[in-house]
């Protein structure tokens, strides 16, 4: 006697093995795709945003109260923003912030800007422009 399984109707006692692997295929593909737009949308704002290009040409400690920098931008013409400066103390401690407003025109901006520190403050530095 040979054990042979006789098939069974299609459909009759559940999904189809087959059908189910099409379908985990299926999920397995559009969440890839899902991952894939959404890398390719980071990957495009990132690449086209507007470049701003910053960096502190000099500073110099006013007093104990006020540092003085001098800070230079070169940004797409027709583009506002801003760049945040601050100041810190010996200790590396951040004792002033201030963010400065870059106005729309011209395409290279120099300005000097005053902070009022919380401490004497021995450095200024460029945080971020954007």
């Amino acid at each position: 006697m040979s054990a042979t399984r006789a098939a069974v109707p299609a459909g009759r006692y559940g999904t189809d093995p087959a059908e189910t692997e099409r379908r985990v295929r299926r999920v397995y593909l559009a969440a890839i795709t899902v991952v894939l737009v959404i890398v390719a949308a980071v990957g495009a704002h990132y690449l086209l945003k507007p470049s701003f290009n910053g960096e502190v040409v000099s500073f110099k400690v006013l007093s104990a109260a006020q540092v003085q920098i001098r800070l230079q931008v070169d940004k797409p013409g027709g583009k506002a923003g801003s760049c945040t400066v601050r100041s810190r103390d010996v200790n590396g401690n951040e004792v002033g912030r201030l963010t400065v407003p870059l106005p729309k025109q011209p395409s290279s901006y120099d300005t000097v800007v005053t902070l009022r520190t919380s401490g004497l403050g021995t450095t200024g530095e460029l945080v971020s422009c954007g």
